[in-house]
C-alpha cells in the first residue's frame, strides 16, 4: 500500500475571543480551502453549545468534542483550516490526535483584557464567560498549554489584516497555497 502523507492542516487555537472562527473563515477564503470550525460542527449536530454544557457538563461536552474531532480529521484529504474551541486543545487526547494527523498548530494569542473586552456580554453563547474573575483564572490555566503550539501569533489588533497576511504566508510555507490570481 502506498504511503500517503496527510494533506496540510492548519489548526487555530486560543482563548475565547482570540478570533479563531473569524480568522479561520478569512484564512480559508483567502486560501480557497475548506474551513472546519469544530464548535460550529458540534452545534450543527447537537444544538447550541450552552445547552450541551447545561445538559452534560463540561466533561460531557469535552467527550463530544473529542468524538467529533476524531471524526473530522481522517476525511480531510485536501489542505484545510481547522478552528478549535477554546478548550479543545487542552485535552491531551485531542493534542495526540492532531499530532497523529500531522497538524500544524497556531496559537492566536492576546492579553486577557483584550479578549475579555471582545467577549464581555456573550455569556449566553459562551458558558464559561459568565464570571470575569473565573474567566481570568481559566485564561491563566490554559495559556501554558496553548504555548505548546508550533506557532504563536499576536491576535490583539482590532484589524486582523496583518495577522491574516502572516497566516497566509505560514499556510503557503506549509503547502496550503493561495490560488493563482488571473493575469490581466
Amino acid at each position: 500500500m502506498p504511503n500517503h502523507s496527510p494533506a496540510p492542516l492548519l489548526v487555530l487555537i486560543g482563548f475565547m475571543g482570540a478570533g479563531k472562527s473569524t480568522l479561520g473563515r478569512l484564512l480559508a477564503a483567502q486560501l480557497a480551502c475548506p474551513l472546519v470550525d469544530l464548535d460550529e460542527e458540534i452545534a450543527r449536530i447537537h444544538g447550541a453549545i450552552p445547552s450541551l454544557f447545561a445538559a452534560r457538563g463540561e466533561s460531557g461536552f469535552r467527550a463530544i468534542e473529542h468524538y467529533h474531532l476524531d471524526l473530522i480529521l481522517p476525511p480531510l484529504a485536501r489542505p484545510s483550516v481547522l478552528a478549535l474551541g477554546g478548550g479543545a486543545f487542552l485535552q491531551e487526547a485531542n493534542r495526540d490526535l492532531l499530532a497523529h494527523h500531522g497538524a500544524t498548530i497556531v496559537f492566536l494569542d492576546a492579553p486577557f483584557e483584550v479578549l475579555y473586552a471582545r467577549i464581555r456580554g456573550t455569556a449566553h453563547q459562551r458558558p464559561l464567560a459568565a464570571d470575569r474573575d473565573r474567566l481570568c483564572e481559566l485564561y491563566a490555566q490554559r495559556r501554558p498549554t496553548y504555548l505548546l503550539a508550533h506557532h504563536r501569533f499576536d491576535a490583539s489588533a482590532e484589524d486582523p489584516s496583518a495577522l491574516l497576511t502572516s497566516l497566509v504566508q505560514l499556510a503557503n510555507r506549509l503547502g496550503i497555497r493561495t490560488p493563482a490570481r488571473d493575469k490581466l
